[in-house]
């Protein structure tokens, strides 16, 4: 719709500093953006705002006039009615009614800071929701008893005026921004976003210069500048969505959200603050039944988080989360460790996620430094209330039958042979590798310190928890299931821990390990079902 028969007389001139109308102009184009009804939003035109919708196949002209006079009365009868000193049909109400310039039906609007008298109340309601007639025909029909003679541009009178106003009080630019902010909320909700409210703000802010450009550009040399059409405003607000995502995307905290826990704590240290401790898990039984088809399952559901980078879980969507579970997949069937490693340090990954609450720094077990992989194959970061944030460097295994002093032996050796400037020191530069730091909740200082290359190794170790899995084949449980089977294992584990205690090394004795126990009536079974699942999502890809 083009503009005619106006000047820039009273308009973009008396703008200087003003920016209350902005936000009201604003607050109508999120409204258009809302209903494909509306057409256009007008900034300077016929009236301060001027908004075009399409009502049962005809055009509606909306005059909408921004009244910001301080004050601490309420907007009353005789203030709407007054005459600018001498002036004739100079009140509030003729300006209002003088706008009806345009064919088509004519709506009108005050906005003002000010509430209203009781005796102007009855416009505060929208048009929709009036029974006429009511207070306002009383208005309309004072009004044209006292005016009589007078009648907009398109020949109407006050009567029509007062049963087609409506007095909007919006309060202050604060309050009128909340609103704001809130529809453009509500708007990006339904168009599929979910902005931040820092990234809401930014798109309000340029809304609010475009509010501002319509207003102050010429009308005779930029009329066109000064409507406001809802197809480009709606696909631009789209394109500042979309921007807020991928930016949302590359700083999104991943590890929020994990799979409800599966396994067990039956049985743990009770003594606080110990250096060595543990836990215990048990995987259950359903109708004396061990459940390893359901666990390997629940491991299954953990695979994308351990084997992808946390910049790649970000990006997993609808349309491609099969592709990223395959790729998933396709890293643990390809990795040099065996499966049986791999599976016990998923294993101490879950753990470590649904009890602790950690952060992974995703893909260590995966990661080769000097062309050989680490022997720690979880690195995850743990928040204790109270405490510095620590770095739990985990080992797993999976042990069978009879081989358990021989695997802690060996756990014991990985770990006398850790506490070295060089291996702290490399296994600190595969942290500072993988780590993706905008993906991870905000560290306190001194955890980053410690990580930072240029510091003393010292500083790591004060940060520094050994967990160890040792997920075995159990003696308790080498009969099945039985009614008390869980007094037994609790036997079970806690001789297993002293006997891992006494074989660490000295300088372990005073670096905190906590050793996470997992009884199995069989790892084979376990192994098994794990890949057969694994080699059926692997077929459905093919």
């Amino acid at each position: 719709m083009s503009i005619t028969s106006l000047s820039n007389a009273g308009g973009p001139a008396a703008r200087q500093g003003f920016k209350y109308q902005d936000h009201v102009a604003v607050s109508f184009i999120f409204k258009m953006l809302r209903d494909s009804n509306y057409s256009q939003v007008e900034c300077e035109t016929a009236d301060d705002i001027v908004v075009v919708s399409h009502c049962s196949g005809g055009l509606v002209n909306e005059y909408i006039q921004v009244k910001t006079t301080e004050g601490d009365s309420k907007w009353n009868w005789q203030e709407v009615i007054a005459l600018d000193g001498s002036k004739a049909d100079s009140s509030l109400l003729h300006k209002s009614l003088k706008c009806d310039v345009r064919p088509g039906l004519a709506r009108f609007r005050i906005v003002t800071k000010r509430d209203v008298a009781k005796i102007l109340e009855g416009f505060k309601i929208e048009l929709d929701k009036r029974v006429l007639p009511d207070t306002t025909t009383e208005r309309g029909d004072k009004l044209v008893k006292k005016f009589k003679t007078f009648s907009s541009p398109q020949k109407r009178d006050f009567t029509y005026w007062a049963k087609n106003s409506v007095w909007q009080v919006y309060g202050d630019v604060e309050a009128l921004e909340a609103v704001n902010i809130k529809a453009l909320s509500q708007l990006a909700e339904r168009l599929g976003n979910r902005p931040n409210i820092t990234q809401l703000q930014a798109i309000y802010e340029e809304f609010l210069e475009i509010a501002d450009k319509a207003a102050t550009a010429c009308v005779k040399s930029a009329a066109a500048t000064k409507i406001i059409l809802r197809e480009p405003a709606l696909a631009h607000l789209k394109k500042l969505l979309e921007e807020a995502d991928d930016k949302s995307t590359a700083t999104s905290k991943p590890y929020k959200k994990r799979p409800d826990p599966f396994l067990v704590e039956f049985h743990a240290s009770t003594e606080e603050g110990r250096l060595h401790s543990f836990s215990g898990f048990d995987v259950k039984y359903s109708l004396k039944k061990w459940r390893h088809e359901n666990f390997a399952k629940h491991l299954i559901e953990w695979l994308p988080e351990f084997s992808l980078k946390a910049s790649e879980i970000v990006n997993i969507h609808a349309h491609n989360a099969e592709a990223i579970l395959a790729r998933s997949i396709s890293t643990f069937s390809d990795s040099d460790l065996p499966r049986d490693r791999l599976i016990a340090e998923l294993i101490l990954h879950a753990i470590l996620r649904s009890r602790q609450n950690s952060e992974p720094v995703a893909c260590k077990v995966f990661y080769k430094s000097a062309g050989k992989l680490s022997e720690f194959g979880n690195a995850h970061i743990v928040q204790i209330p109270g405490q510095d944030d620590q770095l739990w460097l985990g080992l797993a295994r999976l042990i069978e039958a009879n081989a358990m002093d021989a695997t802690q032996g060996q756990i014991c050796e990985v770990l006398d042979e850790t506490i070295s400037e060089t291996v702290l020191s490399a296994e600190r530069e595969i942290i500072i590798a993988l780590r993706e730091p905008l993906h991870h909740q905000p560290k306190a200082e001194a955890f980053n310190q410690a990580l930072h290359r240029n510091s003393p190794v010292d500083d790591m170790l004060n940060v520094l928890c050994f967990p160890i899995l040792l997920a075995y084949d159990s003696e308790a449980l080498s009969s099945g299931w039985f009614a008390d089977y869980i007094n037994n294992l609790k036997t079970e584990i806690e001789t297993h821990f002293s006997a891992f205690t006494t074989q660490l090394p000295e300088n372990i004795k005073q670096v905190k390990v906590m050793v996470f126990l997992v009884p199995m009536e069989s790892i084979e079974l376990l192994i098994k079902a794990f890949n057969d699942r694994c080699e059926k999502l692997e077929e459905l890809q093919v």
